[in-house]
């Protein structure tokens, strides 16, 4: 167990794709549309981990077609919102806490884009298993209890990144221009997060 939560803690903390769209979206936005993202990405964590407890995502390592069509959905949607985000030209709203539209939108964005990203799936299938010991009892809960101390480890610093970016919105939200600017890196990033996921490769 000490060993998963070394490990844990490792991933969770170096930065990935996830972590570059919880920051890209808690700078544009503020530091509780990033929280909410993080909440949104871990419920989609949960679900491929409950996904891979029942064995379910071993389709995912035996079918091409339906991973290349889950990977598919998932970069297009990434796109779709690196897209949307370029050619939004509103200026953005400081007040984003009274924004709880957007709380709940950046929620549900953040589940859809876990969901469909096979490679999340894969990931659990492959890591998981390597600290389950048959011995220790029932192995689909400890792939269930384990699969939420992961989440649990990793929503505890995406909320940290979360708070950094959102700080850093602050200060650029005095300047309108830095702020457009800012949400055309943010889209481009978007929308390489999606082009990368396309063109990743199942192993």
């Amino acid at each position: 167990f000490t060993a998963f939560l070394v490990a844990t803690l490792v991933i969770a903390i170096v930065p990935g794709p996830d972590m570059a769209y919880i920051v890209s979206r808690s700078i544009a936005e503020g530091k509780k549309v990033g929280i909410a993202t993080s909440f949104g990405m871990q419920m989609g964590v949960m679900f491929h981990i409950l996904l891979a407890a029942f064995g379910l995502s071993a389709l995912l390592m035996t079918s091409a077609l339906v991973f290349q069509i889950i990977k598919y959905i998932g970069a297009a949607y990434l796109i779709y919102l690196g897209i949307q985000t370029i050619r939004d030209k509103k200026r953005l709203n400081i007040n984003i806490q009274d924004n709880q539209g957007g709380i709940r939108k950046a929620f549900w964005q953040g589940a859809i884009i876990d969901i469909f990203n096979p490679k999340v799936a894969l990931f659990f299938l492959t890591f998981l298993p390597q600290f389950i010991s048959p011995n220790m009892g029932n192995t689909f809960f400890q792939f269930i209890f384990l699969g939420v101390v992961f989440a649990l480890l990793t929503l505890i610093v995406d909320i940290g990144y979360s708070l950094i970016a959102g700080s850093i919105k602050n200060v650029l939200a005095k300047n309108n221009t830095a702020m457009q600017w800012q949400k055309k890196i943010s889209g481009f990033t978007l929308i390489g997060l999606g082009t990368l996921l396309a063109f990743e490769k199942r192993g």
